[in-house]
């Protein structure tokens, strides 16, 4: 079962075997906030926040929490004290690149953008990507991202292919899994369909009726990332999700 601390919000995959009754107090493994949980019916767990009665003495501390999105790893951290000077240095620049090209639409008005730029290709994994965990009907527990991709190039890409890459606790690569865009599955298919089927469908170049073909500027396309024969839950940290290949038409 899924459950949400109250304190920070982290969510938490607990085995209902570890409660002690239907009403259990719990502990957040991750900000250490102790609350209160009431096992309802058909497994729905309520936080109750009234008196402490009737509830279960000892507590139980929820295990690791979910994994959550995170930039990819190859990204630097940026060191304190920097990010101002840098930032001022790239407004000085940007003003004097924006001052020479304004000349230069001035001496040659029939240039209405700068040379190149309809060629730079430009794709980007939007902020709202998610994750769950899923019981697949053939490999177990699955572990779903889902997301879209925005094509922000100034002409049609295709062929967009994403890589997601799961990270355990020492922050290293467990498991790496690739799909194009353009190819989305509903709970219902993932929950039942076998890894082969998921895995051929991921790897569609084209996309279902062509969603990855000639994507024009401004447009997103989701896409679904699915990993299985996945390591204990524990072992796990955190995700990311990146684009690595496209096309620009």
């Amino acid at each position: 079962m899924i459950v949400i601390c109250e304190a920070c919000n982290t969510k938490f995959d607990l085995d209902p075997a570890r409660l002690r009754g239907p009403k259990s107090k719990v502990r957040c493994s991750r900000c250490g906030h102790v609350f209160k949980l009431i096992q309802q019916e058909e497994d729905v767990l309520d936080i109750d926040l009234t008196d402490d009665t009737d509830f279960a003495t000892e507590e139980v501390t929820i295990p690791t929490p979910l994994p959550k999105p995170r930039a990819p790893s190859r990204l630097p951290k940026r060191r304190p004290g920097r990010g101002l000077l840098i930032g001022l240095a790239l407004v000085l620049a940007l003003g004097a690149g924006l001052l020479g090209l304004a000349s230069y639409l001035t001496s040659h008005p029939e240039v209405k953008t700068p040379p190149g730029s309809a060629d730079i290709l430009s794709v980007k994994v939007l902020d709202t990507t998610q994750a769950f965990f899923l019981e697949n009907a053939h490999a177990g527990q699955i572990f779903v991202v889902e997301g879209e991709v925005e094509n922000q190039s100034a002409k049609p890409v295709s062929f967009i292919l994403v890589e997601g890459k799961l990270f355990n606790t020492t922050n290293r690569v467990a498991i790496t899994q690739r799909c194009y865009v353009g190819n989305a599955m509903n709970r219902d298919e993932l929950a039942r369909g076998n890894m082969t089927e998921i895995q051929n469908r991921m790897m569609n170049r084209e996309g279902k009726n062509l969603a990855n073909v000639k994507i024009p500027p401004g447009k997103r396309v989701p896409f679904v990332l699915v990993f299985h024969n996945l390591p204990e839950l524990k072992a796990l940290s955190d995700y990311s999700v990146e684009v690595i290949s496209s096309k620009l038409d």
